[in-house]
C-alpha cells in the first residue's frame, strides 16, 4: 500500500533533491528544497523483505512517478543496500569519520532519470571483540551530529543510543564512529511477547504500565542473570506478585533493563568513563521512552530524537558534500 501527498509545480520546481528510508518493512520518500525542508511526502509497505533483487526499481519508480526527473539525485539510506536489498553495497570500516561517507556513496545504474545514491553501512568492533555491523543508522548518527550541531553543541561526545528490533550503542569522538555495538534487544522481546509461555494466554495493551516496566528493570540489576529474570515474568504472575496486565511490560523492562546494565558493564570494562552528556537516544516515541526510564534508574539523563528526523537530517548533510 502506497500513500502520498501532491505536489504542485511550483513546489516541485523547488525541490533540491529526494530523501528515500528504505528499510526491511517499510519505504518512505521525502522531496527535499535546498535548505532541507521537507516539500512532500510518499509512503510504502514495500520493504525489503518483500522484494527481490529485480523488483527495487520498478516499485521506487511507482512510488515516485512525477517526482522522476533527471535534477532531481536520489539518496537512499537503510536495508536498501544489504544484501537481499537492491544491491549490495559494502561496509565502510570504522573507524571513520561519519561526514566522510558522502565520498564512499554507491551510484546505481538505473533505467530511472534520476542518479541514485546508496549510503554504505558500517563495519566495526562491538564490545566482545566480535565484528559488528549497521545499515541506516550511520545516516542517522550523522543525523544526530547535526541536529547537536544546530544547537551549538558540537564538542560533546555523548554515547548514542538507537533502539529497534536491533539496538545500537555508539559513541562518536570527534566527529569519529570508532566502535560500536549491536543487542538484539527488540527481536528478543518480540519473540518472547509474541510466542513464549511467559506471557501466553495474557492480555496486551499499546499503552506502557509504567509500573510494571520499572518493576522488570529493577529485577535485571539484581543478582541471577538474565535468563533468571525472564522465568520470573512468569513465576512472579503464577504466584500473584503481578497482575496480568503487567506482565508484558514488566518483560520489557527485563530485556530493556539488561541491554542498559550491559552496556555500562562493557563501558567500565573498556575504561570507558559514565556519560557524562545526556544520552541521545534516536528512534521511535514509544521505544525511546522506555529506554529513557532504564537510563533514569542507573541516574542517567536522556534526550530523545525521532529517527524519521535523523535520516532526514543525515541524507540532508550527505546531499549537500555527495551532489554529482
Amino acid at each position: 500500500m502506497t500513500s502520498s501527498n501532491s505536489v504542485s509545480h511550483s513546489l516541485s520546481g523547488n525541490a533540491s533533491f529526494i530523501a528515500v528510508d528504505w528499510g526491511t518493512t517499510n519505504l518512505r520518500a521525502f522531496l527535499m528544497n535546498q535548505h532541507g525542508d521537507i516539500q512532500a511526502q510518499r509512503d510504502s509497505d514495500q520493504g525489503m523483505l518483500k522484494l527481490g533483487a529485480s523488483e527495487f526499481e520498478a516499485v521506487l519508480a511507482d512510488l515516485l512517478d512525477d517526482w522522476l526527473t533527471t535534477d532531481l539525485p536520489i539518496y537512499m539510506a537503510g536495508m536498501v543496500g544489504s544484501r537481499g536489498g537492491w544491491q549490495e553495497v559494502p561496509y565502510q570500516h570504522c573507524p571513520i569519520k561519519l561526514s566522510d561517507l558522502s565520498e564512499h556513496l554507491h551510484w546505481l545504474k538505473t533505467a530511472l532519470p534520476n542518479p541514485i545514491a546508496i549510503v554504505p553501512g558500517l563495519q566495526g568492533e562491538g564490545v566482545a571483540g566480535y565484528h559488528d555491523v549497521m545499515r541506516g543508522e550511520e545516516t542517522q548518527l550523522l543525523g544526530a551530529m547535526d541536529w547537536l550541531e544546530a544547537q551549538g553543541r558540537t564538542e560533546e561526545a555523548p554515547v548514542f543510543c538507537l533502539p529497534g528490533t536491533h539496538c545500537k550503542w555508539v559513541q562518536i569522538q570527534n566527529g569519529h564512529v570508532t566502535q560500536f555495538s549491536t543487542s538484539i534487544t527488540g527481536e528478543l522481546f518480540a519473540r518472547l511477547n509474541d510466542e513464549s509461555s511467559l506471557v501466553k494466554g495474557l492480555p496486551k495493551s499499546d499503552v506502557l504500565n509504567e509500573g510494571a516496566f520499572n518493576q522488570g528493570v529493577l529485577a535485571s540489576q539484581q543478582g541471577g542473570g538474565i535468563l533468571h529474570h525472564l522465568f520470573s515474568a512468569r513465576s512472579r504472575f503464577v504466584c500473584g506478585e503481578l497482575a496480568a496486565d503487567e506482565v508484558r511490560d514488566y518483560l520489557s523492562g527485563v530485556v530493556i533493563g539488561h541491554d542498559v546494565n550491559d552496556t555500562l558493564l562493557a563501558f567500565e570494562a573498556a575504561s570507558l568513563s559514565t556519560p557524562e552528556s545526556p544520552v541521545v537516544i534516536v528512534g521511535s516515541k514509544a521505544l525511546s521512552a522506555r529506554y529513557a526510564l532504564a537510563l533514569a534508574s542507573r541516574q542517567l539523563k536522556s534526550e530523545f530524537l525521532d529517527a524519521s528526523e535523523a535520516s532526514i537530517r543525515g541524507l540532508k548533510r550527505l546531499a549537500k558534500k555527495g551532489a554529482k
